[in-house]
């Protein structure tokens, strides 16, 4: 038998347990993508190295940092959009209180949405045209659809991350809660 207590509390452990998993997996991201950045820098010393040093210079290197720096920005920004950490202009919300401030996050996710929306069903399109023609890098011979991807996985990631902030958003406006910042 359940009480009303205890299946309140159950609900708490669960957000709770999916509120920690979520921030480990946020910095797990972030590690990994500034390994990944790492891994660029890297790449360009040995590049650079051998270029003007020894006078070779390894084929698809400029190709292979470019399309890692898309998917490291892509990831980083649905990470951004979800701690709410992005470039923005905010000196609206700054000043804003309660239910106001709810308002302003709402109509922000909303248009998130839209747009994140519409640039991953644009991408999507892009993808599929860019896949049935076959092309390939001139350095790697990497399919062009793979660097295409990560823009489309990535607005695919934003429109989900902005989706779920304006679910939580539009609930929290019409509960009236505190406003809190996410957690860093």
């Amino acid at each position: 038998m359940h009480s009303a207590v205890g299946e309140k509390q159950g609900r708490l452990t669960s957000k709770w347990e999916v509120s920690q998993l979520a921030a480990r997996s946020g910095r797990l991201l972030h590690t990994v993508l500034g390994i990944a950045l790492l891994f660029v820098v890297g790449v360009n010393v040995v590049n650079a190295s051998g270029r003007y040093l020894f006078g070779f210079s390894m084929t698809g290197t400029d190709e292979l940092m470019v399309y890692t720096l898309i998917w490291v920005v892509m990831a980083g920004a649905i990470l951004s959009l979800a701690k709410r950490d992005h470039i923005s202009v905010n000196l609206l919300p700054s000043y804003a209180k309660g239910r106001a401030k709810h308002l302003l996050h709402v109509v922000h996710d909303a248009a998130a949405v839209f747009a994140c929306a519409y640039v991953t069903y644009a991408s999507d399109l892009f993808v599929g045209k860019i896949s049935r023609l076959g092309t390939k890098s001139m350095g790697l011979g990497v399919p062009m659809s793979v660097p295409h991807t990560a823009l489309l996985i990535g607005f695919a990631g934003l429109t989900l991350v902005g989706a779920f902030m304006l679910v939580r958003d539009i609930g929290a406006l019409l509960r009236n809660d505190p406003h809190r910042e996410p957690a860093a």
